[in-house]
């Protein structure tokens, strides 16, 4: 937009915004908003933001001790919009990759945990890296403390529900037994988003064919190899899948998958001693044919880290029709697209959300006009990592002839590509 003036100003001026949920979609909105805020619009008033996060302050490390990955590739830009933030050599210093001459990447291996595929992406020219692996909660840590002093993040409250009110704002109900009121809504409550189910409550997460058994392991020493420098699918060909990655110098994430027609039902944390050796041993059982390090990896798990995960995800919802017509409520991340791990997006596409929602609220003068922007960019980047969740889901289980095909495939594509 040009120039400050009253009659260009943004609808988000001025206007009361609440955030549900301090994740990374949620907390990459905040910052971003205030960024762009700032350098583009100084002398309009800014919009008051307050955000209400489930989790305490000190959140446990067993829900997000485990590392992911930030990409610079077409549907999954998380290091470009990193960088947008301000935010990447923080993001750098503090990641298990860094800034080094030969990093470690994703890849593939054999049943005898040979290298099958090791895949280097190019630079973009504007950046130091071509991607960087990171534990989830550091990128969490670094994007709360980016959060402005005037923007509090009141822990442990839910929002539990929200209604529009007759003047046209949104009541929601917390947990606490409160309420605020707000110009406008941003559900970024996660997959289970209790802001969806109020409005739209047909909108249910689907499974997506897999179960997971998994956590973190920790050694004294380094970590095993090539789980120490390397992350990606090892191929067992028994039907069973797994993925790998090291999380810093002394410990990694391990994840046994199988596939399955319905989701499973299982214990959560916090476990007993009997009910976590009862998952250990199942896991030992499941990959009884998996070379070394895989029963090493098991052993060596802490089990305040360890889980059963139904893969669940969904389709992207545009904001514009049905339920959501007239309605000052946008939804980002998880809330509107959640996606399986093995889309291996998830983060990339929240940071994204964040940045490009952000974006078009500081640029347009209706909630309207500021929604059709965002998701004509939104909708078709969601939809196609869904998709491709969906193929990784089957080729991290194939065997026989599926599998001997593929590695064929990824041997070729390796020695042309990424030699």
């Amino acid at each position: 937009m040009e120039g400050d003036s009253e009659s260009s100003k943004p609808f988000a001026s001025g206007k009361k915004i609440i955030v549900a949920g301090a994740g990374i979609a949620g907390l990459s909105f905040v910052v971003a908003l205030r960024k762009q805020w700032l350098s583009q619009l100084p002398t309009l008033t800014p919009p008051t933001i307050a955000i209400y996060e489930r989790d305490p302050k000190n959140f446990g490390v067993e829900r997000e001790g485990y590392s992911i990955s930030i990409r610079s590739d077409g549907n999954a830009a998380g290091l470009q919009a990193l960088s947008k933030l301000n935010l990447l050599e923080t993001a750098l210093a503090q990641s298990i990759t860094g800034v080094q001459e030969d990093p470690g990447s994703f890849g593939l291996w054999d049943k005898d945990w040979s290298g099958i595929l090791r895949i280097k992406l190019k630079t973009p020219g504007n950046l130091p890296v071509p991607g960087m692996r990171i534990a989830r909660n550091v990128l969490r840590k670094i994007l709360i403390q980016s959060v402005s002093a005037g923007e509090e993040i009141h822990w442990g409250t839910t929002c539990a529900g929200a209604v529009k009110l007759e003047s046209g704002r949104i009541e929601v109900q917390l947990s606490n037994g409160k309420t605020d009121e707000c110009d406008l809504l941003i559900a970024a409550d996660g997959s289970k988003s209790k802001i969806r189910s109020t409005f739209r409550p047909e909108d249910k997460l689907n499974f997506a064919g897999a179960v997971a058994i998994g956590g973190v392991s920790r050694f004294k020493d380094k970590v095993p190899p090539p789980v120490d420098r390397d992350w990606g699918f090892y191929l067992s060909g028994t039907g069973y899948g797994l993925f790998a990655s090291p999380v810093d110098e002394h410990s990694a994430v391990w994840s046994l998958s199988y596939l399955a027609k319905e989701p499973r039902e299982f214990a959560r944390q916090p476990l007993s001693l009997e009910q976590a050796d009862l998952i250990l041993k199942e896991a030992r059982e499941r990959g009884k044919d998996m070379a070394e390090p895989f029963q090493t990896l098991v052993n060596a798990t802490d089990i305040s880290t360890l889980m059963i995960l139904n893969t669940l995800d969904k389709q992207p919802f545009p904001h514009l029709n049905g339920s959501l017509e007239d309605m000052p409520v946008v939804f980002i991340g998880d809330a509107n697209h959640a996606v399986s791990p093995f889309a291996g997006a998830g983060a990339n596409l929240a940071l994204m959300d964040g940045w490009e929602l952000a974006e078009q609220l500081c640029k347009c003068g209706s909630l309207p006009e500021a929604l059709a922007l965002y998701d004509a960019s939104n909708l078709p980047r969601a939809t196609s990592v869904v998709q491709f969740s969906h193929w990784a889901i089957a080729f991290a289980h194939f065997t026989g002839w599926k599998l001997t095909l593929c590695i064929w495939a990824a041997r070729i594509i390796n020695r042309l590509l990424f030699r």
